[in-house]
Order: C-alpha cells, then sequence, then structure tokens
C-alpha cells in the first residue's frame, strides 16, 4: 500500500490503524479555526494526518458520517484521556499519614493539571462544545464525561480526607468540591491556552492549596467545627476600635438611657 506520491506505508494493524485515525480527528479539530466536523474532518484529511491511506479509513467507517459519530464518543470517552483517568485513580493513590499536606497538595495539584494540559482530547472536547453544543449526541456524552469526572474526583478526595482526618466545611460536600476544582482546572486551562504570560508558575497550585484550606475541616475537632460563613465572620470580621465603644456609652447617657435600656 501506498500514500498518494507513491510513497510505502509501513503495514498496520486494525486496532492500531482505528485508534491512528481517530487522534488524527483529534490534531485536526484543535487546529481547526471554525467550522463543522463534516467540513475540518474529512476522510482525505483524517487519513493524510494518520499516515494512513484513504482505503484503510473505509475498513473501519463506511462513510465520513460514521466516523464522525465514533469521533464523539472517542474524545468523550474516559478510557482515552489521560486527564480522566488521572482522576479516576485519585483515590488509590493515597499519602502516607505523615507526609506534610501543603506539599502533597501541591503534587498532587501539579501532576493532576500537568496531566490536563498534555491530553490531547482535552482541546478536541473544548472545541466540540463551542461549535457543537446544540448536538444533542455532543451534549450527552460531555455531560456523561464530565460527572464522570466529578464523581471520581469526589470519591479520590474523600479517600484522601479519610486518611488525614478531615471534613469539607459546610455547606460544602465531596461532590461539590469535587465540581468546584474540576471547574476551576477547566477554567484555567482555557485562560492559560489564551494567555499564560501573566500567570505565575505555581498559581493553579496556589489557588488550590488555598480553596483547600477553605473548604475543609478537621474531623470531630470542637476548635474547628464552623461553616464556611461562620469561620469568615469569625476571622475576617473587623472589631470596632475601642473608643467607639466608649461614644456609644456617652450617646446613651445624653439620651437619659444607661447601656441596658
Amino acid at each position: 500500500m501506498t500514500t498518494p506520491d507513491d510513497t510505502p506505508l509501513p503495514p498496520t494493524r486494525g486496532k492500531d490503524s482505528r485508534r491512528r485515525l481517530l487522534e488524527a480527528g483529534t490534531d485536526l479539530l484543535a487546529e481547526s479555526s471554525r467550522g463543522d466536523l463534516s467540513r475540518v474532518l474529512t476522510t482525505g484529511a483524517v487519513a493524510e494526518r494518520a499516515g494512513l491511506h484513504r482505503q484503510t479509513f473505509y475498513l473501519h467507517w463506511g462513510s465520513q458520517a460514521e466516523y464522525v459519530d465514533d469521533f464523539i464518543e472517542y474524545v468523550t470517552d474516559p478510557a482515552v484521556s489521560s486527564s480522566s483517568e488521572r482522576l479516576a485513580h485519585l483515590a488509590e493513590q493515597m499519602p502516607a499519614l505523615r507526609d506534610d499536606p501543603a506539599r502533597e497538595v501541591r503534587e498532587r495539584v501539579g501532576e493532576t493539571f500537568r496531566r490536563h494540559v498534555d491530553d490531547p482530547v482535552q482541546v478536541a472536547r473544548m472545541m466540540l462544545w463551542a461549535f457543537h453544543a446544540q448536538d444533542a449526541k455532543v451534549a450527552e456524552r460531555l455531560r456523561a464525561l464530565y460527572r464522570t469526572n466529578d464523581e471520581n474526583t469526589a470519591a479520590g478526595y474523600k479517600a484522601i480526607g479519610d486518611q488525614w482526618g478531615i471534613e469539607p466545611r459546610p455547606p460544602f460536600t465531596y461532590e461539590s468540591i469535587g465540581l468546584l476544582f474540576n471547574a476551576l482546572r477547566d477554567g484555567l486551562l482555557l485562560h492559560l491556552s489564551i494567555d499564560s504570560s501573566s500567570v505565575p508558575a505555581s498559581f493553579v497550585e496556589d489557588v488550590q492549596l488555598a480553596l483547600s484550606w477553605a473548604v475543609t475541616r478537621r474531623i470531630d475537632d470542637p476548635e474547628d467545627l464552623a461553616s464556611l460563613d461562620e469561620k469568615f465572620r469569625r476571622e475576617r470580621a473587623v472589631a470596632p476600635p475601642a473608643d467607639a465603644d466608649a461614644d456609644a456609652d456617652g450617646q446613651a447617657d445624653e439620651d437619659g438611657r444607661g447601656p441596658a435600656d
């Protein structure tokens, strides 16, 4: 088998060539500026990007429409995503009790964020949603993917919380904490892909460490039972100056009322 310019192609196995053709679609979609899938993911463009002959394409799909349907399922499948795989195994990577918790959070956050940055299907997912949010299949598959990621993140954080003796600070739950950090990461990925010039290298870790402190508390610690609102009021409320109380008492005496009236 040869390419259109008669260059011999290496032999390919069925599953390998199928995956290469799907991966080629993610590359093409990431590089496209606008347009719909059928214009970007043409049979010829996909085969050329994959380094395969067009005839190989038709060994797996009978038409471009079949490929597009398969492509949507491919980029929204957690099993082929290194970032989703990372979230699915958070609960299996338990920190040691004697580890520095701040360093542990930073290392975990940094590794998870790098997995998302390096995941080739991340951009394809964003492009799918940007251009095809009204497509029922795209919307259904992406929602299912995000729910799976949130559930896996919540399970991972609960396992870590149990190990460290911490729990969500009301009104947060592990489910809402998972949603918070996943949404934060997705937003930062988009922002940094547009302009990363003014963002400190440790920004992602700094933000998640600060939020982790805010939305959790020690289990059964009588000194740390406050809800988020109560903790904020207690630690951020500005006490009135000492002379303000004296002025108030003086004003009450002038009005003919005692302090307790």
